[in-house]
């Protein structure tokens, strides 16, 4: 038994042997809620499931615990962790690697410690995956509890079969390969968190806020008061269909615009030519829908229904070329009667700037929606055709190093 791809100079196949040869199952601490507060570090459910190397300096968590606790559950260097209780099966299981001794740290659910000497910390970053992706966590997946969602005894894992290579520099070289991997994976994630944090507050600075006329935050240049129009004012109400998901299609002649993507999928401006757009999988009921109402440039989709209070999110059409669009189920696409700047719309309909007018407006208890008549009922804010250029440029040079990152990731 050896794996598809393997680094270059290893010949011999792979053993398989018990794991309680090798390691002793530990449980760990169990805290109840009023135990938790700013106290010492403890390695939780979160921590295992988000990261698969733990360094216990970046443990969020923390816990009251006497000085004999500490000694019992301390953290040590090659502890693996896994996720003992989720509401989903898929959760459990899920192994994490302690990559140096912690004795300020504790664990709470399942730790595999090794009887042995510690080994080195990328042999234990190889086993973490070793475990992850071979039938070890579906066993344990098989063997927890489907009511409970838990793992409730690791002596009924001590049997189970561990697959390795014997040569422990193979075992480093695989660790380190992953090691690595993982690195770059957080490395990005924090880059694209820190950015989509940057457009969220960009999003508040950026437009005037309840009683305000002006933004906190302008680019030079630029001064005075924006002007607050009515809604109505400046935009005419376009019709949309109300075809189903059964009704659309990948591929086809008429693109159509559902709130699902809307609220899901499509960011605030919607780029015809780079999308994955849904089709009308009737050709006939595409050219009539077509001729009924065609999207172009500057129009914006509003999607009139949702789960929760993203009910109101917008999407302005863009790059359209000669593609034929419409707007479908549960949207509210509009046509502004004045000259915007491109992307200036689609960015400022989903600030709370103007989303916050819709809030006390919302009707309905399971299902959150809003009407035509609702946004007649709000005001926009139009700076100068300028002003509004600088902002849309700033936007869409946020949304496009958000997509890069998001791609790397």
């Amino acid at each position: 038994m050896e794996p598809k791809i393997r680094f270059k100079g290893y010949m011999f196949g792979w053993v398989s042997e018990a794991i309680g040869l090798y390691y002793n199952f530990k449980n760990g601490l169990n805290k109840s809620k009023e135990y938790f507060g700013f106290g010492t570090p403890i390695v939780n459910f979160t921590d295992v499931f988000n990261n698969r190397v733990l360094d216990y300096a970046s443990l969020k968590g923390r816990v009251f615990v006497t000085k004999e606790e500490i000694a019992n559950y301390s953290v040590q260097k090659g502890d693996l962790f896994f996720t003992r209780t989720s509401e989903t099966l898929e959760e459990i299981g899920y192994p994490s690697v302690m990559l140096s001794d912690s004795p300020q740290t504790v664990y709470s659910g399942f730790v595999l410690r090794g009887r042995a000497i510690n080994n080195d910390p990328l042999v234990d970053v190889f086993k973490s995956y070793v475990f992850f992706t071979t039938s070890f966590r579906k066993e344990m997946i098989r063997k927890s509890s489907m009511t409970t969602r838990a793992l409730t005894s690791g002596n009924r894992l001590k049997e189970m079969i561990f697959t390795y290579p014997k040569a422990e520099d193979e075992q480093f070289k695989i660790g380190n390969y992953f090691l690595t991997l993982d690195n770059k994976i957080q490395t990005t994630s924090k880059k694209l968190e820190s950015l989509k944090k940057l457009k969220s507050a960009s999003l508040v600075a950026m437009f005037p806020q309840q009683g305000k006329t002006t933004p906190k935050v302008r680019f030079k240049g630029f001064e005075g008061e924006w002007k607050k129009v009515k809604f109505l004012e400046i935009f005419e109400f376009l019709k949309n269909n109300s075809l189903s998901r059964a009704e659309l299609s990948s591929k086809g002649d008429f693109i159509n615009i559902h709130y699902g993507d809307i609220l899901i999928k499509y960011g605030d401006l919607v780029n015809i030519q780079n999308e994955e757009l849904t089709y009308i999988r009737d050709c006939r009921i595409g050219q009539t829908l077509y001729k009924m109402c065609s999207l172009q440039n500057g129009d914006i989709i509003i999607a009139d229904a949702a789960e929760d209070y993203s009910v109101g999110k917008c999407s302005e059409i863009v790059n359209i070329g000669n593609n034929k669009v419409v707007s479908g189920l549960h949207t509210i696409p509009c046509r502004p009667l004045i000259t915007f700047a491109q992307g200036y719309l689609g960015h400022y309909i989903n600030s709370n700037s103007y989303h916050n007018q819709l809030l006390p407006l919302i009707q309905g208890s399971k299902i959150s929606s809003i009407s035509k008549k609702t946004l007649s009922q709000t005001s926009v804010f139009v700076p100068s055709y300028e002003e509004q250029q600088a902002i849309a440029t700033f936007f869409r040079s946020l949304d496009r190093k958000i997509a890069l990152e998001t791609a790397r990731l």
